[in-house]
C-alpha cells in the first residue's frame, strides 16, 4: 500500500471514529433528556427523606455531562442554595458546604456589604466574614439569611491598607482614626488595618482587632514592636508583613 492510500485510509478511520463518538454523545444526551422525569422523582424522594424540615424551593432538573442536577433554594433567600446530583444511580449533594455552612450565601453577602460600604463611605475596602453560617447563633443566622440590617450586625471585619507618608505614631494614629470616622452607623466586629510606610514600602504592619479609635501610645508600642499591657488590654494584635 502506497503512502497516499495509507493516508486516505487513516483519515477515513479518523472520520469514522469522530462520527461514532458524536453519535454516542447525541444518543446519550437524548436518552438523558428522556430520563429527566424519572431522575426528578428520585431526587424529590431524596429531598423528602433528608430535607423535609427545611423550607426549600425545588427547581427543574438539568441533565448535563451524564449528571442530573437540581438546584434547591431557601424560600427565604434565593442566594442560599445547594445542589443535588444524580449520577450512575447514586445521589449526592452539596448541602454541608453550600447550605449548612452558607458558602454561596456568604459569598453573595460579602459582595453586597463591600458595595454598600463603598457607596455609604466612598471608601473602597475589603470584607472578611468571621465564620461559616452554621457557627453563628440562630438569631444571627436568621438575620444573615434575611439580609436584615447587615451593616449593624457584628459578623464581619473591615480590612484596609493605609499608606503613611511619615512613620510617626501620632500621624499613624490620626490616619487610622480619620479612616474609622467614616464608618458611622456601620458596626463590624472589628477592623484590620495594614499600615505601609510610603518612604519604604517594605515596612508594613498588619494591625488586627481594632474596635475603637487608637491612641498614639498604642501605635508607638506597635511600631516599636512591644508586646505591651496596653495592647493586651485593648486586645490588639499585630504582625510585620515584610
Amino acid at each position: 500500500m502506497n503512502k497516499q492510500k495509507k493516508l486516505l485510509l487513516e483519515r477515513g478511520i479518523f472520520i469514522l471514529i469522530v462520527f461514532v463518538l458524536l453519535g454516542v454523545i447525541v444518543i446519550t444526551e437524548k436518552f438523558g433528556s428522556i430520563m429527566i422525569p424519572q431522575a426528578t422523582k428520585k431526587i424529590e424522594t431524596y429531598i423528602e427523606n433528608k430535607y423535609k424540615k427545611l423550607n426549600l424551593k425545588e427547581n427543574k432538573v438539568i441533565f448535563k455531562n451524564t449528571t442530573y442536577t437540581m438546584k434547591v433554594e431557601s424560600k427565604e433567600n434565593k442566594n442560599h442554595y445547594f445542589y443535588i446530583n444524580y449520577y450512575n444511580r447514586k445521589i449526592t449533594d452539596t448541602y454541608k458546604k453550600d447550605y449548612l455552612e452558607g458558602k454561596n450565601l456568604l459569598t453573595h453577602i460579602k459582595k453586597k456589604l463591600k458595595k454598600e460600604i463603598n457607596n455609604k463611605t466612598n471608601t473602597n475596602c475589603d470584607i472578611e466574614i468571621t465564620s461559616t453560617l452554621d457557627k453563628y447563633t440562630d438569631l444571627v443566622k436568621e438575620k444573615i439569611i434575611k439580609e436584615d440590617n447587615l451593616l449593624e450586625l457584628k459578623f464581619f471585619i473591615i480590612k484596609k491598607e493605609l499608606i503613611i507618608d511619615k512613620w510617626d505614631e501620632e500621624i499613624i494614629a490620626n490616619k487610622i482614626n480619620n479612616f474609622l470616622d467614616k464608618f458611622t452607623g456601620i458596626t463590624p466586629k472589628s477592623y484590620t488595618i495594614t499600615i505601609t510606610n510610603q518612604e519604604d514600602i517594605t515596612e508594613s504592619i498588619e494591625i488586627k482587632n481594632i474596635t475603637n479609635k487608637v491612641s498614639k501610645e498604642i501605635i508607638s508600642d506597635i511600631i516599636n514592636n512591644k508586646k505591651s499591657d496596653l495592647l493586651k488590654e485593648n486586645k490588639i494584635t499585630y504582625k510585620y508583613l515584610n
